[in-house]
């Protein structure tokens, strides 16, 4: 049986976050205090792997290859947008992940 899990996140960086294998990303968003979540659905009997995200602000620069796109979310009352990716591996030279 699948359940949905749900993850807190890092503006505006990259971060691995492990999850079972086959795991839908379904939705980012912000809850009360302006905190990125996202929720997974996911059976938690499989195995964890990390799934590689980047997280870039508007208007600053994204890798030429950013991944595959999830969502665009928004925190301080809209004042601030995020756009999620998830990559297949993270880009070069990234230690975040």
């Amino acid at each position: 049986m699948k359940t949905i899990w749900k993850f807190d996140l890092t503006p505006n960086r990259m971060q691995a976050i492990p999850l079972p294998l086959g795991a839908q990303i379904l939705t980012v968003q912000t809850k009360g205090d302006d905190a990125p979540l996202m929720w997974v659905l996911v059976d938690p009997d499989m195995p964890l792997q990390d799934r590689h995200l980047g997280i870039y602000t508007t208007n600053t620069a994204v890798p030429d290859e950013p991944g595959r796109y999830i969502d665009t979310f928004f925190i301080y009352e809209g004042s601030l947008e995020f756009h999620l990716f998830e990559m297949a591996v993270p880009p070069p030279g990234e230690d975040g992940c």
